[in-house]
């Protein structure tokens, strides 16, 4: 019996460091769903960037729909958007728009502000012209 146990502890310890490589456990900071609808003057805002910038790491962000609608990407095939607080970025304008269509306290010298946690996350946002 002693050689068994000796044999299963001897397979336990060479087998246990590669348990603790890389590809053993998730990788990758913890992302949570983040959707939402983002309004103008109590309009739905349709073509806007919504962009979620967290204090470290890889920023996520979504086009609204026509009816304001918007679900955060992290990575191509990955939604949602890292665990924490993040400065929230809207903005109309692109290549095809130049002209922005919302104010400055929304983009460029944003106030917004959003606190992703774990498990799904609705954020709407109100603008005013």
């Amino acid at each position: 019996m002693t050689h068994l146990t000796n044999r299963s502890l001897t397979i336990l310890l060479l087998t246990l460091p590669f348990c603790l490589l890389p590809g053993c456990r998730p990788s990758g900071p913890r992302i949570a769903p983040v959707t939402g609808i983002v309004t103008m003057d109590g309009q739905p805002l349709p073509g806007a960037a919504v962009i979620f910038r967290p204090a470290e790491g890889r920023f996520s962000s979504a086009r609204t729909d026509g009816s304001g609608r918007y679900e955060l990407i992290y990575l191509r095939d990955k939604k949602g958007a890292i665990v924490g607080p993040h400065k929230v970025v809207i903005t109309t304008r692109s290549e095809s728009v130049p002209v922005e269509k919302v104010s400055a306290q929304y983009n460029t010298d944003s106030t917004l502000t959003a606190e992703v946690a774990d498990g799904s996350n609705e954020f709407d946002f109100q603008l005013e012209p």
